[in-house]
Order: C-alpha cells, then structure tokens, then sequence
C-alpha cells in the first residue's frame, strides 16, 4: 500500500471484518464442498447405500451448521460481525472506498511496457496523458474498480452496494426464518417455507460471489472463489476400514489420543 495514503478508523475497522468475514465465508464452503464430497462417496459404493442413523444425522448435522453459518453473514447484530453489517456500513459510508484508496493498493510489480506498444497506440495514450508505464498500469489497474463506482467515479456505488445487501438479503430471507424456528430454537408456528439442499447451496454460491466483488474494492486483488484448495487428500481415511473386527474395539473419536477416557478438548479447537 502506498505510505502516503492515510487509513481511516471506519475503514481499518472494516479490513478487521473483512478478514472475518472471509474466513467464516471460506470454511462454509468448504464444510459444503466436504459434505457433498461424501454424498458422492455414498452414491458411487453400493455396499454402503443401506439405511442408517448416521446419514441423518450426517444430513442434520451439516443442516444445522450450514444454516447457522448463513444466518451469522446475514442476520446483523448490533455487536456482531456479519457480511450484510458491513455492506450496510459502506452504502452509509461509500466514500471510505474511494478512488484514492484503491490506488494506494496498486503497487505494480508486473504489468504492460508502453514501449512495446505499437505507435498509433502510444499516440492514442499519450493524447490522454499517459506517457510512462506507472500512468499506464495505473490506467489499466483503475479500470478494475471503475465499474463499481457512482457517477462522480471517486467512490463505489452506494446504490450497488445496497442492491448487492438487498440480494442477499432476499434470498437468505426463507432460510433465516427456518434457521430462527427449527435451528436456534423450536418455535410454537411452523416455518411458512421448508428451504431445499439446493436453495441452500444457492445462497452459499451467492455469499461466495458477493464477497468477491468486494474482496477487489478491498484488495485490488482479482479472485474467483473463497473455496480452497485442499493441500492434501482429506478422503484417504475413507480408504481404511473404521470398525476393527476386535470386539469392543471401535470407539468414536471426538480428537485423536491414545486414551480416550483423557479429558475431552474443548470447543475452541473445532471453530478454527
């Protein structure tokens, strides 16, 4: 970033949420990639498509925990860090994703040479003032952040932004009222709409490319999904058998030891 660009607190605070916010965002999709992974698993082995408690639970299990995680992005809470929390703080403060800002991210390393342009293409650039490669590479880097601007072009579109709130919102709507009535707790009225695993991996895919159109206003950095990549083959335990054919042998692990009577872990290492 360039030194010379002064931070504000409102937007040093929102850096802090946004790296919240990504991480939260990019485990539900990867908790979401896992879980159909398995599903993938179950379909292609015959063997094991019988029924059983586990894939209930399995399906609620996932449920539950997909739901809670859409809900915490999209239902704000005033002491709460939530994706539509932010958002609604930009379209009230749009001018903190200025232009100026955006500019003082674009470092340049790497980009076009203007000598190697062909001469009526220099022409056309220096007729508009660009005459090195900083002023073209900059030119090419703002040309990124253009389309989200507002009319002045010195900031991201507040009208965008609560277009892109309202999105979510809408689409979130019928599984935040299921997730308050059958997930947080058991309401006495039924939910007026019973979502489907489909419309809830919509919103997550929503959620996921929402927060991509901000992660380059933020950045200047261009990515097409939070989904990561695995650094290693998460399914080889599914290569081994799970039950011993010694009697009183198999035990449900919650953390891998030696003793399973030592002191179960807390709950902090399962929320990172």
């Amino acid at each position: 970033m360039n030194s010379e660009f002064k931070i504000s607190p409102k937007l040093k605070k929102w850096l802090k949420w946004m790296e919240t916010i990504q991480s939260e965002i990019q485990k539900l999709l990867r908790d979401t990639n896992m879980f159909w992974e398995v599903q993938d698993i179950i379909r292609e082995n015959s063997r094991i498509q019988k029924p059983s408690v586990f894939y209930s639970y399995l399906g609620r299990t996932y449920l539950s925990h997909a739901l809670a995680g859409l809900r915490r992005q999209i239902k704000p809470q005033k002491d709460s860090i939530s994706f539509v929390g932010l958002l609604d703080e930009i379209a009230k403060n749009p001018e903190e994703l200025s232009r100026s800002y955006y500019r003082s991210l674009c470092t340049y390393p790497d980009g076009p040479d203007i000598s190697q342009i062909e001469m009526e293409g220099r022409q056309e650039l220096e007729a508009v003032g660009i005459t090195d490669n900083s002023q073209l590479k900059d030119l090419i880097q703002m040309a990124d952040f253009a389309p989200y601007t507002d009319a002045s072009g010195e900031h991201v579109c507040p009208k965008m932004v609560k277009g892109d709130l309202n999105a979510l919102k809408s689409v979130v709507e019928k599984h935040e009222e299921f997730a308050d009535k059958r997930i947080a707790h058991w309401d006495k009225s039924e939910p007026e709409v019973i979502p489907t695993f489909g419309e809830l991996d919509d919103c997550i895919k929503l959620l996921d490319k929402t927060y991509v159109k901000y992660h380059l206003l933020f950045y200047a950095e261009s990515i097409d999904t939070l989904m990561p990549t695995y650094q290693y083959e998460w399914k080889k335990i599914f290569l081994e058998p799970w039950l011993k054919a010694v009697a009183g042998s198999a035990k449900g692990l919650i953390h891998i030891r030696e003793d399973f009577d030592d002191e179960l872990p807390g709950f902090k290492e399962y929320m990172e």
